[in-house]
């Protein structure tokens, strides 16, 4: 009887915390390469140096994605802020967020909903020397999502045809591994991820444009009518 009831008072102290944010005040709001960037005030004042090597890292990524995201498929992009956290606890790294009542019902921020949050700026860091067109993948759901609807009949055929085809159950990772792409989870990592590849690099094979065209031919050409790219 003990241990159940010590159970559900951890329970409900759990969702009590998960409950808490930091409210849209709490954020200065800055403008970088035409996105608006609102970062965590905590991050600014108690991680400083963090702060401004995680600020550099996005500058640069958002600069490489508006050098070669053709111009009517960025000004879609540009509309979705991102927010910069120093470390929210129930997400190890980047994400989308595409609805705001998942938002309420789970204790976040619901202004976070249609947007691209950096939950942990020690691990964007880190995990983007071996992903480095992480926010293009954040931005492609949103694409994705808004633009696109993720109700899209030929992003789906595409998937369907690559999982159905099985060549993407074994490919290069860039640790130099074999792995089960992470684009079979579903058409929208597929999307994502193949959208890494040809406009940057991804971290599974097919890593570049050409890879792309000569692996998957059909999501090749479907994505250069998606993104308008001529």
């Amino acid at each position: 009887m003990k241990k159940t009831l010590l159970i559900c008072i951890t329970l409900a102290a759990v969702c009590v915390a998960s409950s808490e944010y930091t409210p849209t005040s709490g954020y200065i709001v800055r403008e970088i390469e035409g996105w608006k960037v609102l970062v965590n005030k905590e991050l600014l004042s108690d991680h400083t140096n963090l702060a401004e090597d995680v600020l550099k890292l996005l500058n640069h990524q958002l600069y490489q994605i508006a050098r070669i995201v053709p111009d009517q498929a960025l000004k879609e992009i540009k509309k979705v802020p991102i927010w910069v956290e120093y470390n929210a606890p129930r997400h190890r790294c980047m994400c989308y967020h595409p609805s705001e009542q998942w938002l309420r019902n789970n204790g976040f921020n619901p202004d976070k909903a249609r947007s691209v949050e950096i939950a942990n700026s020690e691990n964007f860091l880190k995990w983007t020397l071996d992903q480095p067109w992480m926010v293009m993948h954040e931005l492609a759901h949103s694409y994705h999502h808004c633009v696109l609807g993720y109700d899209n009949a030929e992003i789906r055929g595409a998937y369907n045809k690559a999982v159905q085809s099985k060549q993407y159950e074994a490919v290069q990772h860039i640790s130099g591994k074999s792995r089960r792409a992470y684009a079979l989870n579903n058409d929208q990592e597929y999307f994502a991820e193949c959208t890494e590849a040809i406009f940057g690099t991804n971290d599974f094979y097919p890593f570049v444009r050409s890879e792309l065209k000569q692996h998957d031919r059909k999501m090749y050409e479907l994505l250069r009518k998606l993104w308008k790219i001529e």
